[in-house]
Protein backbone atom coordinates (compact mmCIF):
# COMPACT_ATOMS: atom_id res chain seq x y z
CA UNK A 1 0.00 0.00 0.00
CA UNK A 2 2.75 2.57 0.75
CA UNK A 3 4.30 2.00 -2.70
CA UNK A 4 0.86 2.28 -4.30
CA UNK A 5 0.21 5.58 -2.51
CA UNK A 6 3.61 7.00 -3.42
CA UNK A 7 3.63 6.02 -7.09
CA UNK A 8 -0.04 6.17 -8.02
CA UNK A 9 -1.76 8.58 -5.64
CA UNK A 10 1.31 10.77 -5.06
CA UNK A 11 2.75 10.94 -8.60
CA UNK A 12 0.60 9.46 -11.34
CA UNK A 13 -2.80 10.78 -10.21
CA UNK A 14 -1.72 14.44 -9.74
CA UNK A 15 0.08 14.34 -13.09
CA UNK A 16 -3.06 13.04 -14.80
CA UNK A 17 -5.37 15.52 -13.06
CA UNK A 18 -3.11 18.56 -13.45
CA UNK A 19 -2.09 17.60 -16.98
CA UNK A 20 -5.69 16.95 -17.98
CA UNK A 21 -6.83 20.35 -16.75
CA UNK A 22 -3.84 21.93 -18.49
CA UNK A 23 -4.81 20.29 -21.80
CA UNK A 24 -8.41 21.54 -21.53
CA UNK A 25 -7.28 25.05 -20.61
CA UNK A 26 -4.67 25.19 -23.38
CA UNK A 27 -7.03 24.01 -26.08
CA UNK A 28 -9.75 26.49 -25.12
CA UNK A 29 -7.26 29.34 -24.81
CA UNK A 30 -5.61 28.85 -28.20
CA UNK A 31 -8.70 30.30 -29.89
CA UNK A 32 -8.77 33.39 -27.68
CA UNK A 33 -6.95 36.66 -28.21
CA UNK A 34 -3.74 37.29 -26.29
CA UNK A 35 -5.57 39.89 -24.20
CA UNK A 36 -8.18 37.35 -23.20
CA UNK A 37 -5.43 34.96 -22.19
CA UNK A 38 -4.02 37.59 -19.89
CA UNK A 39 -7.38 37.87 -18.16
CA UNK A 40 -8.27 34.20 -17.70
CA UNK A 41 -5.51 31.89 -18.84
CA UNK A 42 -3.21 32.49 -15.87
CA UNK A 43 -5.87 31.70 -13.30
CA UNK A 44 -6.82 28.49 -15.11
CA UNK A 45 -3.21 27.32 -15.33
CA UNK A 46 -2.88 28.11 -11.63
CA UNK A 47 -5.95 25.94 -11.01
CA UNK A 48 -4.38 23.08 -13.01
CA UNK A 49 -1.19 23.24 -10.94
CA UNK A 50 -2.92 23.84 -7.61
CA UNK A 51 -5.56 21.14 -7.99
CA UNK A 52 -2.94 18.71 -9.25
CA UNK A 53 -0.80 19.33 -6.17
CA UNK A 54 -3.76 19.17 -3.77
CA UNK A 55 -4.81 15.82 -5.26
CA UNK A 56 -1.30 14.50 -4.72
CA UNK A 57 -1.19 15.89 -1.20
CA UNK A 58 -4.45 14.22 -0.21
CA UNK A 59 -3.26 11.00 -1.84
CA UNK A 60 -0.16 11.01 0.37
CA UNK A 61 -1.37 12.65 3.57
CA UNK A 62 -5.16 12.59 3.55
CA UNK A 63 -7.21 15.70 4.33
CA UNK A 64 -4.97 18.12 6.26
CA UNK A 65 -6.13 19.17 9.74
CA UNK A 66 -7.29 22.70 10.35
CA UNK A 67 -5.70 24.48 11.94
CA UNK A 68 -2.53 22.68 10.73
CA UNK A 69 -0.41 21.07 13.44
CA UNK A 70 2.81 20.69 11.42
CA UNK A 71 4.61 22.76 8.82
CA UNK A 72 3.92 20.15 6.14
CA UNK A 73 0.16 20.50 6.74
CA UNK A 74 0.37 24.06 5.45
CA UNK A 75 1.51 22.92 2.00
CA UNK A 76 -2.02 21.97 0.96
CA UNK A 77 -3.42 25.30 2.15
CA UNK A 78 -0.62 27.21 0.41
CA UNK A 79 -1.58 25.56 -2.86
CA UNK A 80 -5.20 26.54 -2.26
CA UNK A 81 -4.18 30.13 -1.50
CA UNK A 82 -2.14 30.15 -4.71
CA UNK A 83 -5.16 28.99 -6.72
CA UNK A 84 -7.37 31.72 -5.24
CA UNK A 85 -4.77 34.42 -5.86
CA UNK A 86 -4.20 33.22 -9.42
CA UNK A 87 -7.87 33.68 -10.28
CA UNK A 88 -7.62 37.39 -9.40
CA UNK A 89 -4.05 37.97 -10.60
CA UNK A 90 -5.19 39.78 -13.75
CA UNK A 91 -6.53 42.67 -11.65
CA UNK A 92 -4.72 45.95 -10.92
CA UNK A 93 -0.98 45.87 -10.27
CA UNK A 94 -1.35 47.56 -6.88
CA UNK A 95 -3.78 44.84 -5.80
CA UNK A 96 -1.28 42.12 -6.77
CA UNK A 97 1.51 43.88 -4.88
CA UNK A 98 -0.60 44.20 -1.74
CA UNK A 99 -1.53 40.52 -1.94
CA UNK A 100 2.12 39.53 -2.40
CA UNK A 101 3.23 41.62 0.58
CA UNK A 102 0.49 40.33 2.88
CA UNK A 103 0.97 36.68 1.96
CA UNK A 104 4.77 37.00 2.17
CA UNK A 105 4.42 38.38 5.68
CA UNK A 106 1.93 35.76 6.87
CA UNK A 107 3.31 32.57 5.32
CA UNK A 108 6.50 32.25 7.34
CA UNK A 109 4.75 33.14 10.61
CA UNK A 110 2.18 30.40 10.08
CA UNK A 111 4.40 27.70 8.65
CA UNK A 112 7.21 28.23 11.19
CA UNK A 113 5.01 28.85 14.22
CA UNK A 114 6.82 26.23 16.31
CA UNK A 115 10.16 27.89 15.56
CA UNK A 116 8.79 31.22 16.74
CA UNK A 117 7.37 29.64 19.91
CA UNK A 118 10.10 27.26 20.99
CA UNK A 119 13.38 27.95 19.16
CA UNK A 120 13.74 31.67 18.55
CA UNK A 121 13.76 34.51 21.03
CA UNK A 122 11.72 37.63 20.34
CA UNK A 123 14.50 39.57 18.61
CA UNK A 124 15.76 36.56 16.66
CA UNK A 125 12.22 35.73 15.61
CA UNK A 126 11.62 39.25 14.30
CA UNK A 127 14.88 39.17 12.34
CA UNK A 128 13.98 35.83 10.76
CA UNK A 129 10.44 37.04 10.05
CA UNK A 130 11.62 40.19 8.25
CA UNK A 131 14.30 38.34 6.28
CA UNK A 132 11.96 35.54 5.21
CA UNK A 133 9.27 38.02 4.19
CA UNK A 134 11.72 39.84 1.92
CA UNK A 135 13.09 36.60 0.46
CA UNK A 136 9.62 35.18 -0.26
CA UNK A 137 8.48 38.42 -1.90
CA UNK A 138 11.59 38.63 -4.10
CA UNK A 139 11.45 34.93 -4.98
CA UNK A 140 7.76 35.20 -5.93
CA UNK A 141 8.54 38.05 -8.31
CA UNK A 142 11.50 36.12 -9.70
CA UNK A 143 9.19 33.20 -10.49
CA UNK A 144 6.80 35.58 -12.21
CA UNK A 145 9.57 37.17 -14.28
CA UNK A 146 11.04 33.80 -15.22
CA UNK A 147 7.97 32.99 -17.31
CA UNK A 148 8.99 35.61 -19.88
CA UNK A 149 12.77 35.38 -19.33
CA UNK A 150 12.84 31.68 -20.25
CA UNK A 151 12.48 30.62 -23.89
CA UNK A 152 8.99 29.87 -25.18
CA UNK A 153 7.73 26.37 -25.73
CA UNK A 154 8.47 23.63 -23.25
CA UNK A 155 11.48 25.25 -21.60
CA UNK A 156 9.62 26.79 -18.64
CA UNK A 157 7.99 23.56 -17.43
CA UNK A 158 11.28 21.75 -18.08
CA UNK A 159 13.19 24.18 -15.84
CA UNK A 160 10.63 23.82 -13.04
CA UNK A 161 10.63 20.05 -13.55
CA UNK A 162 14.38 20.07 -12.96
CA UNK A 163 14.12 22.42 -9.99
CA UNK A 164 11.41 20.31 -8.33
CA UNK A 165 13.23 17.08 -9.12
CA UNK A 166 16.43 18.49 -7.66
CA UNK A 167 14.52 19.52 -4.56
CA UNK A 168 13.13 15.99 -4.19
CA UNK A 169 16.61 14.46 -4.48
CA UNK A 170 18.08 16.89 -1.94
CA UNK A 171 15.28 16.22 0.54
CA UNK A 172 15.64 12.46 0.09
CA UNK A 173 19.41 12.67 0.60
CA UNK A 174 18.81 14.78 3.71
CA UNK A 175 16.61 12.08 5.22
CA UNK A 176 13.18 13.64 4.62
CA UNK A 177 11.41 11.15 2.38
CA UNK A 178 8.05 12.62 3.35
CA UNK A 179 8.92 16.07 2.02
CA UNK A 180 10.70 14.51 -0.95
CA UNK A 181 7.39 12.95 -1.93
CA UNK A 182 5.74 16.37 -1.91
CA UNK A 183 8.47 17.75 -4.14
CA UNK A 184 7.87 14.66 -6.27
CA UNK A 185 4.25 15.73 -6.77
CA UNK A 186 5.47 19.00 -8.30
CA UNK A 187 8.04 17.09 -10.36
CA UNK A 188 5.32 14.86 -11.80
CA UNK A 189 3.09 17.85 -12.55
CA UNK A 190 5.80 19.78 -14.37
CA UNK A 191 6.91 16.66 -16.23
CA UNK A 192 3.36 16.11 -17.48
CA UNK A 193 2.98 19.75 -18.55
CA UNK A 194 6.39 19.70 -20.23
CA UNK A 195 5.50 16.61 -22.29
CA UNK A 196 2.07 18.01 -23.16
CA UNK A 197 3.60 21.34 -24.18
CA UNK A 198 6.02 19.64 -26.57
CA UNK A 199 3.00 18.35 -28.49
CA UNK A 200 0.55 21.24 -28.09
CA UNK A 201 2.59 24.44 -27.93
CA UNK A 202 6.09 23.76 -29.18
CA UNK A 203 6.05 26.79 -31.49
CA UNK A 204 3.80 29.03 -29.40
CA UNK A 205 5.25 32.45 -28.56
CA UNK A 206 2.94 32.85 -25.57
CA UNK A 207 4.59 31.73 -22.29
CA UNK A 208 3.35 28.37 -21.03
CA UNK A 209 2.96 29.82 -17.53
CA UNK A 210 1.17 33.19 -17.39
CA UNK A 211 1.77 35.41 -14.36
CA UNK A 212 -1.39 34.08 -12.72
CA UNK A 213 0.36 30.74 -12.18
CA UNK A 214 3.20 32.33 -10.20
CA UNK A 215 1.38 32.22 -6.85
CA UNK A 216 0.90 28.43 -6.85
CA UNK A 217 4.47 27.70 -7.98
CA UNK A 218 6.16 30.22 -5.68
CA UNK A 219 4.16 29.28 -2.57
CA UNK A 220 4.50 25.54 -3.13
CA UNK A 221 8.27 25.71 -3.59
CA UNK A 222 8.73 28.19 -0.74
CA UNK A 223 6.68 26.00 1.59
CA UNK A 224 8.61 22.84 0.76
CA UNK A 225 11.98 24.60 1.02
CA UNK A 226 11.18 26.20 4.39
CA UNK A 227 10.01 22.87 5.77
CA UNK A 228 13.17 21.22 4.49
CA UNK A 229 15.54 23.83 5.87
CA UNK A 230 13.97 24.58 9.25
CA UNK A 231 12.45 21.21 10.17
CA UNK A 232 14.73 18.75 8.39
CA UNK A 233 18.47 18.52 7.72
CA UNK A 234 18.85 20.18 4.31
CA UNK A 235 22.34 21.75 4.17
CA UNK A 236 22.43 25.54 4.16
CA UNK A 237 24.45 25.62 0.92
CA UNK A 238 21.94 23.38 -0.87
CA UNK A 239 19.00 25.53 0.25
CA UNK A 240 20.73 28.73 -0.87
CA UNK A 241 21.73 27.30 -4.26
CA UNK A 242 18.17 26.11 -4.95
CA UNK A 243 16.86 29.57 -4.15
CA UNK A 244 19.46 31.32 -6.30
CA UNK A 245 19.04 29.12 -9.37
CA UNK A 246 15.97 30.99 -10.67
CA UNK A 247 17.76 34.32 -10.26
CA UNK A 248 19.97 33.20 -13.15
CA UNK A 249 17.13 33.14 -15.70
CA UNK A 250 18.03 36.61 -17.10
CA UNK A 251 21.35 35.21 -18.41
CA UNK A 252 19.41 34.44 -21.58
CA UNK A 253 19.39 38.17 -22.31
CA UNK A 254 23.19 38.40 -22.30
CA UNK A 255 24.45 39.21 -25.77
CA UNK A 256 26.98 36.38 -25.90
CA UNK A 257 24.29 33.79 -25.18
CA UNK A 258 21.75 35.38 -27.53
CA UNK A 259 24.30 35.27 -30.34
CA UNK A 260 24.37 31.49 -30.06
CA UNK A 261 20.91 31.59 -31.59
CA UNK A 262 17.85 29.37 -31.29
CA UNK A 263 18.22 26.11 -29.45
CA UNK A 264 21.85 26.60 -28.46
CA UNK A 265 21.08 29.79 -26.59
CA UNK A 266 18.14 28.09 -24.84
CA UNK A 267 20.34 25.13 -23.88
CA UNK A 268 23.01 27.49 -22.55
CA UNK A 269 20.47 29.44 -20.47
CA UNK A 270 18.97 26.30 -18.98
CA UNK A 271 22.43 24.85 -18.31
CA UNK A 272 23.38 27.95 -16.32
CA UNK A 273 20.18 27.65 -14.26
CA UNK A 274 20.72 23.92 -13.74
CA UNK A 275 24.33 24.25 -12.55
CA UNK A 276 23.57 25.46 -8.98
CA UNK A 277 20.84 22.80 -8.67
CA UNK A 278 23.30 20.07 -9.61
CA UNK A 279 25.86 21.46 -7.14
CA UNK A 280 23.16 21.62 -4.44
CA UNK A 281 22.34 17.95 -5.04
CA UNK A 282 26.01 17.05 -4.79
CA UNK A 283 26.39 18.93 -1.51
CA UNK A 284 23.31 17.22 -0.01
CA UNK A 285 24.63 13.80 -1.02
CA UNK A 286 28.05 14.61 0.44
CA UNK A 287 26.48 15.72 3.73
CA UNK A 288 24.27 12.62 3.82
CA UNK A 289 27.28 10.39 4.43
CA UNK A 290 26.31 8.18 1.50
CA UNK A 291 29.95 7.89 0.47
CA UNK A 292 31.33 7.61 3.98
CA UNK A 293 31.73 9.85 6.99
CA UNK A 294 31.66 13.61 6.37
CA UNK A 295 32.70 16.58 8.39
CA UNK A 296 29.54 18.57 7.76
CA UNK A 297 28.04 17.88 11.18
Amino acid sequence: MPIFKQLVLGLLLPAIVGGGIFVLVSKSARDQSEAAKGLSFGGLIGIALGIGYIVGYIGLEGIPPFPPREGVHWLCYLALIGVILGVFWHLALWGRLIAQVVVSIVISRLLLSSMFKYSWGQVEGIIWWVCLTVVIFIFWNTVQQSFTALPSGGWSPFVYFGLSGGTALILAASGSLRLAQHAGILTALFAAIWIITLFLQSDDEVPVFPIGASAVIALALAGIWMNGYFYEEVPVASAVLLLLSLFLTPVGRIGAIQRLGGRRSAFAQVAVIAFPVVVAIGIAIAFSGLFGENSGY
